[in-house]
């Protein structure tokens, strides 16, 4: 497996999947690539905030862990995407 995120073959699945649509809205956006990427970050920054709202951790942690996850996720290969890219 391209992503290294253990052995839970559902997780994997759920990831590339969700990924997929992401990368297939971006790119029927209009937005140039790094606009997009800018709404990811903001996108982050609200699920992040929802999770603290919902008693995951302050908001302030929250943020900080999913900025961590965005670094942990650039981290891996893209390739895992051809499958529903293609």
């Amino acid at each position: 497996k391209m992503l290294k995120l253990g052995t839970d073959d559902a997780l994997v699945e759920k990831l590339g999947a969700l990924a997929a649509q992401v990368v297939e809205e971006a790119l029927a956006s209009g937005l140039a690539w790094d606009q997009a990427i800018t709404a990811f970050g903001i996108a982050s920054k609200a699920i992040a905030l929802k999770a603290a709202s919902q008693g995951n951790g302050t908001p302030e942690q929250c943020v900080a862990h999913a900025q961590g996850r965005l670094q942990f996720g650039m981290e891996h290969s893209a390739d895992v995407l051809k499958a529903w890219l293609s």
